[in-house]
Formats: C-alpha cells, sequence, structure tokens
C-alpha cells in the first residue's frame, strides 16, 4: 500500500466525484488557454486600433494639405484670372495709341470716323469672344433683373413700363448681369 491512510483506502470511489475533480483541473488549464487567447486578441486589436489611428492621422494631414494646396490653387487662378483678356486687349491698347500718337487734326472726319470704327468693332469682337454680351432694352419691357430705371416719362403710343431711352448700356458675361443698363422707363 502506499501512504494512503487506511480511511481513505477503505472508501469506494465515486466516479462522478472523478469526473468533477478531472473537468476542474481541464477547467483551470482552459481558463489559462483562454486568458492568454483573450489577451492575444487584445493585443492584436490594440494594434488595429493604433493602426486606424496612425492611418487617420495621415489621411487628416493628407487633407490638410490638399486643402492649403487647392486655397492657393485659387488664389493664383483668381490673381491671374484677367490675363487672357488683357493680353487680347492689348493690339486694341495698342491701336489706341497709335492713334492718339498719329492723330493730325486736319485728318479728315470720315477717315478719323473709320479708323475708330475700326478700333471699336475690334474691342467689341474680343470682347464678344470672351461671352460678354450687350443687354437689349430700348422698347423692351422694363426688366429689373436687366434694367435701372433712372426715372419714369409720359411717353404717347408706347405702352406703359416700356424702355424708351438708355443712358448706359448693360451688359451679361456668360448669362450672368455684370452691369444693368441705365434706363428711362414709361409711365
Amino acid at each position: 500500500m502506499t501512504g494512503r491512510s487506511k480511511k481513505y483506502q477503505d472508501e469506494p470511489i465515486d466516479e462522478n466525484e472523478l469526473d468533477e475533480t478531472a473537468t476542474s483541473e481541464q477547467e483551470d488549464d482552459t481558463g489559462t488557454g483562454e486568458y492568454t487567447e483573450l489577451k492575444e486578441k487584445i493585443a492584436k486589436l490594440e494594434q488595429e486600433a493604433f493602426d486606424y489611428r496612425d492611418k487617420l492621422m495621415r489621411k487628416a494631414a493628407e487633407f490638410e494639405n490638399y486643402k492649403k494646396r487647392t486655397s492657393e490653387e485659387f488664389v493664383r487662378l483668381i490673381e491671374t484670372a484677367n490675363e487672357d483678356l488683357l493680353t487680347t486687349l492689348l493690339p486694341v491698347l495698342d491701336d489706341i495709341e497709335r492713334f492718339r500718337k498719329n492723330y493730325n487734326p486736319e485728318i479728315r472726319t470720315e477717315d478719323l470716323n473709320k479708323g475708330i470704327e475700326m478700333i471699336f468693332d475690334k474691342l467689341n469682337l474680343i470682347l464678344k469672344n470672351f461671352g460678354l454680351e450687350e443687354i437689349e432694352s430700348i422698347n423692351k419691357e422694363f426688366n429689373p433683373d436687366f434694367h435701372d430705371a433712372l426715372m419714369m416719362m409720359e411717353k404717347e403710343d408706347v405702352a406703359s413700363n416700356t424702355v424708351v431711352d438708355q443712358h448706359e448700356k448693360g451688359y451679361k458675361l456668360k448669362n450672368k448681369v455684370i452691369r444693368h443698363a441705365k434706363v428711362v422707363v414709361s409711365k
């Protein structure tokens, strides 16, 4: 006999107790395994969270750089927006300058008028090519979207609220009114 006491040797061994003891020992082993597994899972999730945070910070920095870059490009675009128009207008400026240098009061009026008309037509063509459009006003119904009424006057044989005179032309740039026509309207 081994070192067991006589009391325990004589008692029959209950198999249910053996199963419970074995199960509890297995649970201890499994508990340690679960603990290790959970610890590894937590470490993995913490690493994923760190990676996502790092990615988020990088994307936020990229977005800030993008905003700064587009803002600078927008400012540059605004500063140079009129460059094409002004470059195209330079020949008209040159024509006017040549006219001023070569102006001779003895020139016939019709030649002078012809030269001025050519410069005016050239300027009009350039402006139309850039989308500038004159607002037609005379004999049209007054429209506050296109006209500024300077005064009203009675005019026979003209319907009420009709533009009868224009003091200053109005213009649209690509369908946007950039200057209202200054007009006189019939009562």
